[in-house]
């Protein structure tokens, strides 16, 4: 058992999501330490994400923003962003909690970023946290959310190493 294995809990779990989205299982474990600290019980909520992009939404009226407005589990899936990549919108949003299912729907939305980005890391990184915008495109300097980047990739340069 590698080092690496024996650091992350959910370490079989990403191995095999990243392996079916044909991404670096140790990107996906980067993020995910950076994202939750491997917890997969993390959630957090966004308000003014609800302010700025659902409040005023017809779709969203009914629903408690504390639910749907928020990041769930290991890689901190916005349902808005899972129901996008194909999360049934019947199922609750907790569901995201469950390993299996919150890197399922956090790796499809990292492949979408990945392929977005044209296979740049650093822009599918700033992407992943922060959108798909004009300032984090391939082939950019990435502006917003630069200290994300850098600590994904610092992550990654470590998980890296202990292979």
């Amino acid at each position: 058992m590698s080092t690496v294995a024996s650091r992350f809990y959910y370490h079989t779990e990403v191995q095999q999501k990243a392996s079916v989205h044909g991404l670096d299982p140790l990107l996906v474990e980067a993020v995910c330490m950076v994202e939750s600290s491997g917890d997969t019980a993390a959630r957090r909520h966004e308000p003014k994400f609800w302010l700025r992009y659902m409040a005023n939404q017809p779709q969203w009226r009914e629903h408690n923003p504390k639910r749907v407005a928020t990041s769930y589990g290991l890689m901190q899936v916005m349902y808005t962003s899972a129901l996008l990549v194909g999360y049934p919108p019947g199922d609750a949003p907790e569901f995201l909690f469950v390993p299996h299912i919150g890197l399922e729907y956090g790796c499809r939305i990292l492949k979408n970023c990945f392929t977005w980005a044209h296979g740049d890391i650093p822009a599918t990184l700033a992407a992943y946290n922060g959108g798909r915008t004009a300032d984090n495109g391939p082939d950019r300097p990435v502006k917003r959310n630069q200290a994300y980047v850098d600590k994904v990739l610092r992550e990654y340069a470590k998980l890296k190493a202990d292979v």
